[in-house]
């Protein structure tokens, strides 16, 4: 039983891989070449940062997708490793873009954000979500027939049925 989980190539592992591989790079170039400020306003201030490849990113934004791409990357060689921290980054992102959105200025007063980067959270949470969803595919789907067969086999091998097996397990207890 435990094969017929493994068997066929997982959509999900590449791409996720790959959207980490772009989050971390672009984390660590604006921590050094945009905003490092680490100062917070937090939860009703407004909090300012520097403008790296268009989006407005402070230390603690820079933090972000340093954070989610690394997971990311973590999770990657497995399918469900790659799955599940695909749907926990970007539900991250999701909400980091919707308090965005309405706030307008930055996330809670600690991460800083402008239009662009709300714009990018919000994109990368939404192929994040979809490839979480993503299964494997090509796996061989076994017949009927197949499944006989091998049941055939099994009880020409072993001699009896799961079905005797109870038989003889209930008929020991009663003795």
């Amino acid at each position: 039983m435990a094969s017929a989980r493994n068997k066929g190539t997982s959509l999900a592992k590449g791409p996720v891989g790959i959207v980490g591989m772009i989050l971390l790079a672009y984390g660590v170039t604006a921590l050094i070449f945009g905003g490092r400020s680490f100062t917070t306003q937090a939860i009703d201030g407004t909090v300012n940062g520097e403008t790296w490849l268009g989006l407005e990113v402070n230390g603690w934004s820079d933090l972000l997708f340093i954070g989610s791409g690394a997971l990311l990357l973590f999770g990657a060689p497995l399918h469900w490793g790659a799955k599940t921290l695909s749907l926990v980054v970007g539900i991250v992102l999701a909400a980091a873009a919707v308090i965005s959105f309405i706030d307008g200025d930055d996330v809670l007063g600690i991460f800083a954000a402008n239009g662009t980067t709300t714009l990018v959270w919000a994109i990368a949470a939404a192929v994040l979500i979809v490839l979480a969803l993503l299964p494997r595919v090509g796996g061989a789907k076994r017949s009927d027939e197949d499944r006989i067969a091998d049941r055939q086999d099994r009880i020409r091998r072993d001699g009896s049925t799961s079905q005797d097996s109870a038989r003889n397990r209930g008929s020991m207890s009663a003795r």
